[in-house]
């Protein structure tokens, strides 16, 4: 009998992870009273596909304000923007802040291209403790797009 270790507790990538990427955000609900190790706080959830590395992730939350407020009128739609920051109020940090994206033409381009083709799977990865991949795996997942991840 095998074994699976337990999943990681990950919530998705951070404004920061996705500073200048153009992304697909499209808000799903807002949320209040989330508990959190900083006490309770409100997020917004969202899906978003990131046009610049290919990915995409579901059920992310943003608790920055700024964030919430530009995307919680936006729950529903798709939105069109990239994430940067802005400026900092004295002794604070500047806060994140969308800039959008759907005055550039070939911005909207791509994402319409990716729209129209669809959710893509992630890639398939086979992680391998000794190193030791069998060929037909290796070639497997090469057909796949996939990677093998030692460990």
């Amino acid at each position: 009998m095998e074994f699976s270790s337990p999943a990681t507790n990950e919530q998705g990538p951070r404004p920061a992870d996705l500073q200048g990427h153009l992304l697909i955000i499209s808000p799903k609900d807002y949320r209040e009273g989330i508990q959190t190790v900083n006490g309770d706080a409100d997020a917004i959830s969202v899906d978003l596909i990131d046009l610049d590395s290919g990915e995409s992730h579901n059920d992310v939350l943003f608790f920055n304000i700024a964030l919430r407020n530009a995307l919680r009128p936006k729950i529903g739609q798709k939105v069109l923007a990239r994430i940067s920051q802005g400026v900092a109020k004295p002794g604070k940090n500047a806060p994140w802040i969308l800039i959008d994206a759907t005055t550039d033409a070939a911005d909207v381009e791509r994402a319409k291209a990716a729209l129209a083709k669809g959710p893509q799977a992630p890639a398939a990865k086979a992680v391998v403790a000794d190193g030791a991949v069998p060929p037909e795996v290796a070639a497997l997942l090469a057909q796949l797009g996939g990677q093998i991840v030692a460990k």
